[in-house]
């Protein structure tokens, strides 16, 4: 009989895959999907507080009609027990300071803030799970890092302190990290915490939107893009991943968004990347390949020493 790690990648249609190796599969995908969000919220380019709750609402409308599809009228154990609520409150409120930090500062000190995110997954598992995280694991979070300085080192030697915006993105790692945390001890269907995370984002913002203006038709398209399709899918899939991988491997795949926001900026938008942003994003692809190779190999040979 199949556990429950592999019962929800059955749900994901990857049954054939292992359960690290869908949890690395679903935490690559999310992680690349996830990296044209910045994209998006520059071509959008509204008012933060109302681009943030759009996005809610529509993350909410794209979790309501997959919940009703996947589970008919059993939807309402996808929240079940405190902490997948406490992963949804965590994918809600990072909605809101992601999409205001996105306006408020520059969108690579953004990435390399949010990318401390395994860091603090790899300290949290620690300190209040006595789950500390393997040698590897922090070798491949100080390499990574080191690579995502050195993309974003021009942005960050001209600056003089850390404003508004930085902080925000600083919040956010921190509610990343909590989510990956918790959701190891959820039962709940993690895949659709972001999307229910979109409802508490846009009550929190309601009292703050301005008058509704209606964009146009492009821009609200892009809207639906973002906050319906690409934020709840790679979530959902980041969300997924971390039911059968730890914290801070999930955290480090994130780190993609870091290396990849830049280059579909300049892909679309025509911001030619620098030296910095090549070498430290080959830094970070390596980093990340490594250790996903080495947590693959010590997980065959526990399943094999299982088996003997």
């Amino acid at each position: 009989m199949p556990d429950a790690a592999d019962r929800h990648g059955q749900a994901w249609g990857i049954a054939w895959m292992s359960a690290s190796g869908k949890g690395l599969m679903l935490a690559s995908l999310g992680a690349v999907l996830l990296s044209i969000d910045t994209l998006l919220l520059r071509l959008i380019h509204g008012d933060p507080f109302q681009m943030a709750f759009a996005r809610g609402l529509l993350m909410l409308l794209a979790g309501v009609v997959v919940t009703l599809f996947r589970h008919g009228s059993g939807w309402r154990t996808v929240a079940r027990g405190w902490a997948a609520r406490a992963v949804i409150v965590c994918y809600g409120l990072s909605s809101v300071t992601f999409v205001l930090s996105a306006m408020m500062t520059n969108i690579s000190n953004m990435l390399t803030l949010i990318a401390t995110a395994p860091l603090w997954a790899a300290l949290g598992a620690g300190v209040f799970f006595k789950d500390w995280p393997p040698r590897r694991t922090w070798i491949a979070c100080a390499c990574a890092l080191l690579g995502v300085v050195t993309v974003v080192w021009p942005s960050f030697s001209t600056r003089a302190a850390i404003g508004a915006g930085d902080a925000l993105a600083l919040a956010t790692a921190l509610l990343m990290a909590g989510a990956l945390l918790l959701s190891r001890r959820s039962r709940g269907d993690l895949a659709l915490a972001p999307a229910f995370g979109g409802l508490l984002a846009a009550v929190v913002l309601l009292p703050f939107i301005p008058p509704v203006a209606f964009p146009d038709c492009t821009r609200m398209l892009l809207m639906a893009l973002e906050g319906a399709i690409v934020v709840p899918l790679a979530l959902g899939m980041i969300a997924a991943s971390a039911r059968v991988l730890p914290a801070p491997q999930v955290g480090l795949f994130l780190l993609i968004e870091t290396v990849l926001g830049p280059f579909w900026i300049w892909a679309f938008l025509g911001e030619t990347p620098t030296r910095f942003a090549i070498i430290g994003g080959s830094v970070v692809v390596v980093s990340l390949a490594a250790h996903g190779a080495f947590a693959l190999r010590a997980a065959r040979k526990l399943a094999r020493a299982a088996r003997c």
